[in-house]
């Protein structure tokens, strides 16, 4: 099943924010990740470690996305964040690989230290257990892709959301109106109008990754739901 990429800007938002996130039961730990191997590798097999009695998968490519491989360790990252598993953690990695690869191009979007160390430490303040759960690099990365793909959705998408005190009076009046003890629409039309635009923005985010989708070369690399 695909996860929503609203739903998961919508949680980077929480984030950056401070706010705190659902818990999740925690991935296991993942060891500070190879460096990326180039498209053509991604039939190589797993790296094992020497030292086990067992072959132990520290590392592999899931997929190719437009030639570039993504790793288990970003999968298992995210998929810990996001209380994700299986075929879910995949498609959402896949999607924020799309979004990121996009997102990176705009200047606008770049991520300073300074940004990155904030949104990692509100997320270990609202799940203290990452800390252990992932080394830090990982977490470091998808906070990174994270932030620089909020920064494209402001600067893109929110310019673009409007919802008039029309919209937020049919709403309301499809709520509370003739209801006893109702809610009066001054009191209401706040909350409502965030959640309109809320919703407005995520139906651009949803469209963007569908064009993002349709365009783009993902390829599987055998069994990809073990996250």
């Amino acid at each position: 099943m695909r996860s929503s990429p609203g739903r998961a800007v919508a949680w980077a938002l929480a984030v950056a924010a401070h706010a705190a996130v659902a818990a999740a039961a925690a991935e296991p730990p993942s060891p500070p990740p190879a460096p990326e191997p180039s498209a053509a590798s991604d039939s190589a097999a797993a790296v094992v470690s020497p030292a086990a009695p067992a072959r132990t998968l520290l590392e592999r490519v899931v997929a190719v996305v437009d030639e570039r491989p993504l790793l288990l360790s970003d999968v298992r990252a995210l998929a810990a964040v996001r209380g994700l598993s299986g075929e879910a953690a995949v498609e959402a990695a896949i999607d924020e690989r799309l979004m990121h690869a996009e997102a990176a191009r705009l200047a606008e979007a770049e991520v300073r230290r300074d940004e990155e160390d904030r949104a990692l430490a509100a997320l270990l303040d609202a799940r203290p257990e990452l800390r252990t759960a992932l080394p830090e690099p990982d977490l470091r990365r998808l906070l990174r892709r994270q932030a620089t793909i909020l920064k494209y959705v402001e600067f893109r998408f929110r310019p673009q959301v409007r919802v008039s005190d029309e919209e937020v009076r049919r709403a309301w009046e499809a709520e509370e109106a003739g209801r006893p003890g109702g809610v009066p629409l001054e009191d209401a039309q706040d909350g409502l109008r965030e959640r309109l635009e809320r919703r407005a923005l995520d139906e651009r985010i949803e469209a963007w990754v569908k064009e993002l989708r349709a365009r783009a070369d993902v390829r599987r690399v055998g069994d990809g739901a073990e996250p």
